[in-house]
């Protein structure tokens, strides 16, 4: 059987269920670099795939300069193909079985409060001095990646009609784990989208439903958020880690430090396992010791 007919039953069949589309884009992007793979493999056929074959792959994504977490998602992806070839009987043992994740840094990357400051101060200064559409949309971008801590796909797919300003809450219909839920909604993350909201129906004859949106009042896409905090670290100075899943853990770190108990902050994080929550307390950790090593008061002393 062609693999490439099989990948598109699969995706045919992962979109039946409801998978989402951000993971199923992730599918299409994997079986397109899987495929070219194959091709300078000259291999076409499923029963020519093995479980060496799938650790090649591997191996020829690492060589290409793939980081471990890149490979790992890759990983991940290929053992749900892996688990459905064998349910659905096209296989007769698992491809995967036995291939490993690689060891990886399991410190979430972080944005300095420094890094932060510069941006905001950075758009501030913009916004006084141009107080265009742009200026005033990308500050309202960056106050609430900071002010929630939500991931890029939901800030996409949000609508006005989700922020809810009576009950301080924003609902999220569609999240990672396909569950509705809601997060709360500061005073002053409130203030600033009223703003915007404000700035929105003077521009457009109709508030435009989508949350963020262009010029032309159409949903600001996630390749569009990207491209503008690659802009905002060029810009702005910022030569750390600056990305919108960067702010996120920014946002879960500062619950840690400001004294947010593990469990509030999962909830607030929506973090499926309290063990994925631990990873950023030992991280703070880390800084703790920095902060031991320059202001301990032994030092001078001995």
């Amino acid at each position: 059987m062609l693999i490439e007919s099989i990948e598109k039953e699969f995706v045919a069949d992962k979109k039946f269920e409801g998978l989402t589309e951000n993971s199923l884009t992730s599918y299409h992007v994997l079986f397109r670099n899987f495929n070219s793979f194959l091709t300078e493999q000259g291999i076409e056929q499923l029963e020519d795939v093995s479980g060496r074959t799938i650790k090649a792959y591997l191996h020829w994504n690492a060589e290409r300069g793939n980081k471990a977490r890149s490979i790992n998602s890759k990983l991940k992806l290929i053992r749900a193909f892996c688990r459905w070839l064998h349910e659905e009987s096209l296989t007769e043992t698992l491809l995967t079985k036995g291939i490993k994740s690689l060891k990886q840094d399991e410190n979430p990357k972080i944005v300095k409060t420094e890094d932060v400051r510069a941006a905001l101060s950075y758009l501030r200064r913009i916004k006084r001095r141009e107080d265009t559409f742009t200026a005033r949309r990308n500050y309202a971008i960056i106050v609430f990646f900071v002010g929630t801590g939500l991931r890029i796909g939901e800030v996409e797919r949000l609508n006005w009609a989700d922020i809810n300003f009576e009950e301080s809450l924003i609902m999220l219909n569609l999240t990672k784990s396909r569950k509705a839920q809601s997060v709360p909604l500061s005073e002053e993350l409130a203030r600033e989208l009223l703003d915007w909201r404000l700035y929105l129906e003077k521009k457009f004859e109709k508030l435009p439903a989508p949350l963020f949106v262009t010029r032309e009042g159409i949903r600001l896409t996630r390749t569009g958020m990207q491209n503008f905090f690659k802009r905002l670290k060029k810009n702005a100075g910022i030569t750390g880690t600056f990305s919108p899943h960067a702010l996120r853990a920014y946002f879960i770190k500062s619950l840690l430090q400001k004294g947010g108990n593990l469990r509030e902050v999962q909830l607030l994080a929506r973090h499926s396992k309290i063990t994925v929550t631990q990873l950023y307390i030992g991280y703070f950790q880390s800084e703790l010791k920095d902060a031991i090593d320059e202001h301990n008061p032994l030092g001078g002393l001995i």
